[in-house]
């Protein structure tokens, strides 16, 4: 059924783990109501009952972010369950490192249909939710943060891919955040730097394509001048800040996110 209790309802994409799923539960915590999207089920709905036992409003809403129609079911959970929309983040990302050389046609596109194409779809389909959000709660901006990169800024060898789609992604911030801003809705952006405990950067299993190499992360944990590495937990602050009324003068910003890590270098 609709969502009758007057929150704001955030939609999460990627959240059935990692960044994302801290995302959610930060956003949660923040008193919205979450529709929580992953491509896979059991993640999703692991997701939904987690919030659920610790007493906040959430439903599952499965799906690929990299299919049209696909992002448009994913929306229209929202819409069914939980009657409206206010905050979109677009999480949903996937790696296939490889020096540029090496890498695959499947490699390549996978990454640019999920990260960028992805966020694409899903902005274009919460469009009109958004803008026809009831503004009774006397919070009217709306409000869309999208999860880039570092790797989207400076560029990483190994991750042309990657790079590539988030550049892609600062691209859409901007562009969206000028074509939205007189709707009421702030369009930005989080380019976080190495955060662990993620699928992404985990370490690489050999043979797999899936992670980072061991020595990658290794390397990338002694450039952090803060000290440690980052956790989901440090994005989602950042996101509930954008999504919070106090951010409601800020428009198509790239907020970097790192501990003041310097990009490294990866040779073949």
């Amino acid at each position: 059924m609709p969502c009758m209790s007057g929150r704001r309802v955030a939609l999460v994409t990627g959240a059935g783990r990692g960044i994302g799923r801290a995302v959610a539960r930060r956003l949660a915590e923040d008193g919205l109501a979450l529709a929580v999207n992953d491509v896979d089920e059991a993640n999703a709905c692991q997701a939904v009952e987690e919030l659920l036992d610790m007493g906040f409003e959430a439903v599952p809403a499965v799906g690929s972010v990299a299919v049209p129609e696909s992002a448009d079911h994913v929306v229209d959970v929202a819409r069914k369950e939980l009657g409206r929309l206010d905050v979109l983040v677009n999480n949903a990302g996937v790696t296939r490192p490889a020096m540029a050389h090496r890498m695959t046609d499947e490699a390549w596109k996978f990454v640019i249909d999920v990260a960028l194409t992805g966020t694409f779809n899903m902005c274009r389909s919460a469009f009109s939710l958004l803008r026809s959000a009831d503004d009774g709660l006397d919070w009217p901006n709306k409000k869309v943060i999208n999860l880039s990169s570092i790797n989207g800024i400076y560029g990483v060898a190994a991750n042309a891919n990657y790079s590539a789609a988030k550049a892609g992604v600062n691209g859409l911030t901007r562009a969206l955040s000028r074509e939205w801003a007189p709707y009421g809705i702030n369009v930005n952006a989080i380019a976080p730097g190495y955060i662990s405990g993620t699928r992404m950067t985990s370490a690489q299993e050999d043979g797999g394509d899936v992670g980072l190499p061991v020595e990658v992360i290794r390397s990338i944990e002694a450039t952090i001048p803060i000290g440690r590495a980052g956790v989901p937990e440090d994005v989602a602050g950042v996101c509930s800040w954008l999504a919070s009324p106090d951010s409601d003068y800020v428009c198509g910003q790239i907020i970097e996110v790192h501990g003041g890590m310097e990009i490294i270098k990866v040779t073949d």
